[in-house]
Parts: structure tokens; C-alpha cells; sequence
């Protein structure tokens, strides 16, 4: 009978241990001699079954990050992985004028600089997001040199997602999202154009 105890508080313990869940404390609970509380595992057996190999993830992760659900959301884009048809999009608050010049202020401009302000972006969040782009994306990219491409779409977006104005982005983007994919990208300024 006693070795069935053992056995039954080697079990317990390892489930409490598993677990995390003990109402009792170990004073409150009584010890058993060190020679039945540290059972080693029998050695293998010839026939016994190999263990198995440990489990190595080499994809992306099991619970990826959350996309965005079907909307438009104003963003800086931080990366376009042009090998996985994917961005890396920043969310950001866009205000147009006059909220503009009050956003500014509150963000610390001077009104002297806000008050010429036709647009401030405001990114107070530093979370990042990865979306897939869907198959019939549509770009809509601000004049420039003629492009015709997807390819050549890219290249410019990745250019103007880079360019740097008064030490802010001088482009955000706004994506419209359908099914966790982006099948829209529009460019705009976040500074004036005169």
C-alpha cells in the first residue's frame, strides 16, 4: 500500500508544480522522507519507444499579431516586403485644418509654426502592424514621374515612405483594409504643397 501513496504524491506534487495551484503552502503539508520524494526515472528499456525530439518552430509565430479589421486607417508605412507582398504600417491620427493648428499646439509646435499648418499627424503609439497586400491591390500614389508598374508603384512607395520633411515622415498613407488584407494604399503629404 505504501508505494501506491508514493506514487499517488509524486503525481499530485508534479500536477501542483504543473498547475501552479496549491491552496496550501508546503509548511502546511507533510514532507515524506527524501529517499520516496526523489524517484529517478526508470532507465530505458531495448524495445522501449525513443522519446520524442523537441519541437523547433521555424515559421512565423502561431499567434501572429492582429491585423486590422475592414476599414480605412491613416498610417506611416515602416516597411514593404516586396519578397512576402506585405507592409509594416505605424497607425497615426491625421487633423486637417483647423484641428491642425490646435493638434499642433497641443503636441508641443509653437502657434507661430502651427497656425500655417494645413495637416499635423500625430503618432503616439509605437505599435507596429503586418499586413498581407491583396492580389488586386490599388496604389494611388501623389504626380510625379509616370508610373506604370506594380513594380515601379513599390519602388516609389518605398522611396516616399523613407522622405523625411522637417524631421517628421512626409508622406502617410491611408489603407483600406478588407479580410485582413490592404487593398488600397492613397499617399498624401503631411505637409503643405506651396
Amino acid at each position: 500500500m505504501r508505494p501506491v501513496r508514493t506514487i499517488i504524491a509524486i503525481v499530485f506534487a508534479a500536477a501542483v508544480a504543473v498547475t501552479g495551484c496549491s491552496t496550501h503552502t508546503t509548511a502546511d503539508q507533510p514532507s515524506a522522507p527524501a529517499s520516496r520524494a526523489t524517484t529517478a526515472p526508470a532507465p530505458r528499456q531495448p524495445g522501449d519507444p525513443a522519446p520524442p525530439p523537441p519541437v523547433v518552430r521555424t515559421g512565423p509565430p502561431l499567434d501572429p499579431a492582429p491585423g486590422l479589421a475592414d476599414g480605412r486607417y491613416d498610417s506611416y508605412i515602416r516597411t514593404v516586403d516586396t519578397n512576402h507582398q506585405r507592409l509594416v504600417v505605424d497607425l497615426v491620427q491625421v487633423f486637417k485644418y483647423p484641428a491642425s493648428v490646435d493638434a499642433a499646439i497641443a503636441d508641443g509646435l509653437a502657434r507661430d509654426q502651427a497656425h500655417v499648418l494645413d495637416v499635423w499627424v500625430r503618432n503616439q503609439n509605437p505599435r507596429l502592424r503586418t499586413l498581407p497586400l491583396a492580389s488586386d491591390l490599388q496604389i494611388d500614389l501623389l504626380p510625379g514621374d509616370c508610373i506604370e508598374s506594380r513594380n515601379h508603384q513599390l519602388a516609389k512607395l518605398i522611396k516616399d515612405s523613407r522622405a523625411i520633411s522637417n524631421s517628421r515622415p512626409a508622406y502617410y498613407f491611408t489603407l483600406t483594409v478588407a479580410g485582413g488584407a490592404i487593398h488600397r494604399i492613397q499617399e498624401d503629404r503631411t505637409f503643405s504643397a506651396c
